[in-house]
C-alpha cells in the first residue's frame, strides 16, 4: 500500500511539473518571439495604476520587503535546521535543495532572456526583470513548506490553515511586484511556474534516488540516541 501511494504522489507531481513547465514555455515564448502577450500585460498595468494609493503603497513594500529572496532563503536555512534537529533530515535537505534549485533557475533565466523591467515603476531596480525572482523563491519556499509539513500537522484544520496561508503568502508577494511596477503580470506569472517546478522535480529526485537514504539516516539518529542512554 505504502508502495502505491508512493507511485501515485509522483504520478501527481509529474503532472504538477509538466503543467507548470508547459506555463513557463508559453509565457517564454510568447515574450521573446512577439507581442501576442503584451496587451495582458498593458491591461493588467493600467489596473495597478488606478489601484494605487500611499497606503496600499506602503503595505505592497512590506509585503515585498518581507517576501524577499534573501529573506525567504533565511527563513528555510531556519526550518530546515528544525527539520535537522528533529532527526528528519530527509525532509531538511529536501527543503534546502528545493530553494536552491528555485533561486539558480531564476537567475539563469534572468541572465538568458535579458527583459527590461517596466516603465515607471514606484520602486527603481537596475536587474532583468523576467521572470520576478520574489515570485519563484515565494512560490518555491511556500510550495516545499506545505509539502514538508503538510504530514506533520495533527488536525484538518492546521492543514487547512497551512494550504490557506502558503497560498495567501505567494498571492500577496507576487501582486506587490506587480503593484510597484517592477514587474510586469507575466513575469510574476512566469516566477511562480518556476517555482512550482523547481520544486515538483525536486521532489521527484528525491523520492525516486534517496528514499533508502531516508530511512538509512533515521536508524542512524536512532542507534546513536540508544548509544548515548
Amino acid at each position: 500500500m505504502k508502495s502505491f501511494m508512493s507511485v501515485v504522489r509522483n504520478l501527481l507531481f509529474i503532472l504538477v511539473a509538466v503543467f507548470s513547465a508547459g506555463t513557463l514555455i508559453v509565457i517564454a515564448n510568447g515574450i521573446s518571439t512577439g507581442t501576442e502577450l503584451s496587451p495582458f500585460n498593458i491591461a493588467v498595468d493600467t489596473v495597478m495604476m488606478h489601484l494605487r494609493t500611499p497606503f496600499l503603497t506602503s503595505l505592497m513594500l512590506f509585503f515585498t520587503n518581507a517576501g524577499s529572496p534573501l529573506v525567504l532563503s533565511v527563513l528555510a536555512v531556519f526550518l530546515a535546521l528544525l527539520l535537522f534537529l528533529k532527526r528528519d533530515t530527509y525532509d531538511a535537505l529536501l527543503y534546502v535543495a528545493s530553494m536552491g534549485v528555485s533561486i539558480v533557475a531564476f537567475t539563469v533565466l534572468k541572465n538568458t532572456f535579458h527583459i527590461a523591467r517596466p516603465v515607471g515603476s514606484i520602486v527603481v531596480l537596475l536587474s532583468w526583470s523576467f521572470p520576478s525572482g520574489h515570485a519563484t523563491v515565494a512560490a518555491a519556499f511556500f510550495f516545499a513548506t506545505s509539502y514538508t509539513f503538510f504530514g506533520k500537522v495533527d488536525s484538518a484544520w492546521k492543514k487547512t490553515l497551512l494550504i490557506c496561508g502558503s497560498i495567501l503568502g505567494v498571492c500577496l508577494i507576487s501582486f506587490s511586484r506587480v503593484y510597484l511596477g517592477v514587474h510586469f503580470a507575466l513575469d510574476v506569472l512566469a516566477g511562480i511556474a518556476l517555482g512550482i517546478l523547481s520544486v515538483s522535480l525536486t521532489v521527484l529526485a528525491f523520492n525516486l534516488f534517496l528514499e533508502e537514504e531516508k530511512w538509512r539516516h533515521k536508524k542512524l539518529f536512532s542507534r546513536i540516541g540508544r548509544l548515548n542512554r
